[in-house]
Formats: structure tokens, C-alpha cells, sequence
């Protein structure tokens, strides 16, 4: 057996043995270089030079390929392996890449209530920094690795959006560098076209420099009750009506662990005081995966409530990158294991992609199933019992949004807000009869009751059928607006299955 092909064998067969003491190791070199990098932006003083001067440079790489290269449309330079979508940006080998190097905290402005950041840095870096300010955004989303610029870019949602909406709908005011070089502010009153339009564009009407988004006040705890329910009506009722009480519940989520058999949980932001008890720090590295701790619930048929820190809720999936983990490492909620190496976990999902062989990648594309479709709420049932049959996957994410309607590519399709479920399959499909093709029929499932995909591992879909699925008059538009023909790609150009494998 040659070297490649035993190595091949080993990093299928025993991947977990390579993530344990060879990413595992590397990923604890990241996080005490991210502890050094926070510690020297703690010393900066928040002037916004910095920022300024790499935004020139960025019009000066612009211009300078408007000159020398008119002829290639334009993205970011950033590698592929380093987002968290687990699919390999190919257009990136035949495009004009551009040098976007943002990931700061630029200012944070007390008086209005906003927070300017670049669009590279991550929910890990941004969330601690503003809770000890006695900060929030609104839409915090629970991955660690997520960046603002990803959120705005592609769809970002979390168990607050029942009440605020998609992460783009907390953001305020964005700067977009254009094709010919120039830097345009966009708002609601500034560019309003512009603004609608960047949410979901992938990066093809400009290249994103900073965004404002909405700050609300910091509280300490996040009060969690847990509720098992049974069969798929009940599931769907409760959910809604949990989701219309946005007096009391600051967070809805809700966990699917079978077809029939699900747990609810509703949160609510608070200070608690010196009598508050159960107290739950769940983002301790010795602390089982989260929806394991939720599966106990189900498993004991109680209700339950308990305080868990605010920054522990947020990241509550970031550990066992939700489910996904226990493919890569089975035992890794053991708690022996927990208590040896827990605390540098979870592996960076970018040195997972760095180290993935076509070998592996190929099984994995033919055996296991990623994506997240956002329905009408109301479609729950229909939804779970058509997944069920074609995947059988569990758990399954289920997070409500509300969505707006508007000109924008993702939009309510009513004539007033909707409530809209984000439905999250993450694992290795159960059914005899699978195969890569039923990714396609989901997805036209999907368009024919009117809801959308989310694009980080691509579509299926053709160029017709991507275009009733997302509204692309407004987009059009600002493309002709924004002088983007020939200088960038359309969204469509940058998600397709053909360019992002």
C-alpha cells in the first residue's frame, strides 16, 4: 500500500485519532494567539486610523485591477478553508482576488446605541468584548467562528430572531467599497437601495468594509426553561404560540430528537439576584455537549429551568459545533474525555477543511448531509415528515425568525411581517434509499411552499429556479446602479453547486 493510500485509510477510518493530537494541538496554538490579539486590541485606543488606511488600501488593489486586469471579475482573496462552510470555493481560481483584511472593533458609540466593527471578526471576538462593556446585539449567533461580514452576506439567525428578525435586520448603517474603487455609505436614508440589496449578495455588489449594528443593554443571565413535548401537532402549536409572546420570552429554540419527540426552550434575559439558584455554566470545557444536556430533559419527561451565563448561552452549540463533533470524535462527550481534553475543544472547523483529503471529502459528500432551510412556521409538520422520510436525521435545529417584507433577495413573501423557521439537518442520513440527488428534490420542496435555503454548501437549484426562490429585481437594479457587470459576479455565480463543492 503506498504511503498516500495508507494515509488516506487512517485519516478515514481513524479521523479521530488525527483530530485528537494533530488539530486539537493546533487549535490550542489559535486560541492563545485570538487571547493575544484581544489582549493588544483592549490596549488600542478606538480611533478608527487603522481602519481608514486599510480601506485605501483596498481602493488602491480595486483601481489597480481596474487598470491592469478589467477583465476578470472581482472577490476576496480570503481562502475558501477558512470559512465555516465546509464547501471548497472553486470560482475563487478564475476571479481577480482582492486582499480584505478587516477584523476589528472600530468604535462603539454609547450615545446611539451601535457598535462599527469590520466584517471579519468573529462572534467569539465581538460578544465578550461587548458583555463587558455591558453590551449586546440583539442577534448573537452561536458559532464562534461566524463573521459579521458572513452574516450580512449570506443569513444569519438565532433564537432571538423571533423578535429581531435576521441578523441583517439589527444592522444600521454599512460601508461598501464599489467597482470603480470608490467607498459609499449605506443606510435607510443614505443609499437606501443599496442597503436592502447588500443582505444575501455573497459579496457581488462591493466589498464590505464596516457595519454598524444595533446594541442593547447586557444582562447577566439567560433564564432557560425546558419543555419535552410529544407528537408533531402538539410540537408544531407550541412553538407558535411561544413565538407570538414576545412579552415574556426573549429566546425560543426547539430540538427535534425524533419524528414525534421534541424539547422546547424558551429563555429570558435577566440580572437574577443573590437568591437566584441553578445556576448552570454551561460553557465549561467539562460541561456535556449542550443537546445532550437537553436530551435529558426528554429522556426524564420533566420540565425544567435553570440561569445560564449570557456568553455561555450564546455559544451553548459552539463546543460540539452542534452535532456535527460526535461524527468526527464518538467519544468525545465521555466524560473522561471531557475532563482531559475538553477544554480545547472544539476542533477549528478550518483546519478540519486544510486537512481533508479528496478521499474524505468524497465520502462525505455521498454520505453525509448538511444544510439549513427556512420555511414558514406553519410548514413545520409537512416539513419534519418529509425530511424524516428522505433523511432521517436527528437532531434537528428548529429556530423561528420573523422575516419582513421587502425588495430584498430574502423577504416575507405576505404583505406584513411572517413567522419563518430556520430548520437545521446536520449528519448522516438513516434511510436505505439515499442519494446526493435528494439534496435537489429538498430543495424544490422547499420553493414550492415558498421558503428559502441558505447558501454556505450551495445549490442545487438552476438559475430559474434560484431566482423564484429569491427576489432579484432590486438586486438587478443596484448591479446597473452600482456599475457590477463584468466587475463582479451575480450571487447566483458564487453558490452554485458547480463552483462550491
Amino acid at each position: 500500500m503506498h504511503s498516500d493510500s495508507l494515509l488516506e485509510y487512517v485519516l478515514v477510518n481513524f479521523r479521530w485519532v488525527f483530530v485528537v493530537f494533530f488539530l486539537l494541538p493546533c487549535t490550542v496554538m489559535g486560541k492563545v494567539w485570538a487571547t493575544f490579539e484581544k489582549n493588544l486590541w483592549s490596549r488600542r485606543r478606538l480611533t478608527g486610523l487603522d481602519h481608514e488606511k486599510k480601506v485605501k488600501n483596498i481602493q488602491c488593489e480595486v483601481r489597480h485591477r481596474n487598470v491592469y486586469a478589467p477583465n476578470r471579475v472581482m472577490c476576496t482573496a480570503r481562502p475558501s478553508w477558512r470559512s465555516m462552510t465546509l464547501a471548497d470555493m472553486t470560482y475563487k481560481k478564475c476571479m481577480f482576488n482582492i486582499n480584505v483584511h478587516l477584523d476589528e472593533m472600530i468604535s462603539i458609540d454609547s450615545h446611539n446605541q451601535t457598535v462599527r466593527v469590520e466584517p471579519s471578526i468573529t462572534m467569539g471576538q465581538l460578544i465578550p468584548i461587548l458583555i463587558q462593556s455591558g453590551w449586546t446585539v440583539p442577534v448573537a449567533l452561536d458559532m464562534e467562528d461566524l463573521t459579521i461580514g458572513g452574516l450580512v452576506m449570506g443569513i444569519g439567525l438565532e433564537s432571538s430572531s423571533f423578535k429581531f428578525g435576521l441578523f441583517h435586520k439589527t444592522c444600521t448603517r454599512y460601508e461598501l467599497i464599489t467597482a470603480d474603487g470608490d467607498l459609499i455609505i449605506c443606510s435607510k436614508s443614505e443609499n437606501p437601495d443599496v442597503f436592502e440589496s447588500i443582505p444575501f449578495s455573497h459579496g457581488t455588489l462591493g466589498f464590505l468594509t464596516a457595519v454598524d449594528i444595533r446594541l442593547m443593554p447586557a444582562k447577566k443571565y439567560v433564564r432557560l426553561q425546558y419543555r419535552p413535548i410529544s407528537s408533531l401537532e402538539n410540537i408544531q402549536s407550541s412553538l407558535i404560540s411561544e413565538t407570538l409572546d414576545t412579552e415574556n420570552n426573549d429566546f425560543v429554540e426547539l430540538l427535534i430528537y425524533s419524528k414525534n419527540e421534541a424539547v422546547l426552550m424558551t429563555g429570558q434575559m435577566t440580572d437574577g439576584d443573590q437568591s437566584t439558584k441553578n445556576i448552570n455554566e454551561i460553557g465549561r470545557f467539562y460541561k456535556p455537549w449542550f443537546f445532550k444536556h437537553v436530551e435529558s430533559f426528554l429522556l426524564s419527561q420533566k420540565n425544567a429551568e435553570e440561569y445560564i451565563p449570557l456568553q455561555d448561552y450564546y455559544f451553548r452549540h459552539n463546543n460540539s459545533l452542534f452535532w456535527e463533533i460526535q461524527d468526527i470524535i464518538p467519544f468525545g462527550n465521555h466524560p473522561v474525555f471531557r475532563y482531559l481534553l475538553g477544554w480545547i475543544m472544539p476542533a477549528k472547523v478550518a483546519l478540519l477543511k486544510l486537512t481533508q483529503t479528496d478521499t474524505i471529502k468524497r465520502l462525505y459528500d455521498e454520505h453525509h448531509f448538511i444544510d439549513d432551510f427556512i420555511l414558514p412556521i406553519s410548514c413545520l409538520k409537512k416539513s419534519v415528515e418529509k425530511f424524516h422520510e428522505h433523511l432521517n436525521i436527528y437532531p434537528i435545529w428548529v429556530c423561528p425568525a420573523v422575516l419582513n417584507p421587502s425588495h430584498g433577495l430574502v423577504h416575507s413573501h405576505a404583505s406584513v411581517d411572517s413567522m419563518y423557521i430556520d430548520i437545521g439537518l446536520y449528519g448522516e442520513p438513516n434511510v436505505s434509499n439515499y442519494n446526493s440527488g435528494i439534496a435537489k428534490d429538498l430543495e424544490l420542496f422547499v420553493l414550492k411552499l415558498k421558503g428559502f435555503k441558505m447558501m454556505y454548501i450551495g445549490t442545487h437549484l438552476n438559475m430559474h429556479e434560484f431566482k423564484k426562490m429569491f427576489n432579484h429585481c432590486l438586486y438587478q437594479r443596484v448591479r446597473m446602479q452600482l456599475n457590477c457587470e463584468y466587475n463582479f459576479p451575480e450571487v447566483y455565480d458564487k453558490v452554485n453547486k458547480k463552483v462550491r463543492r
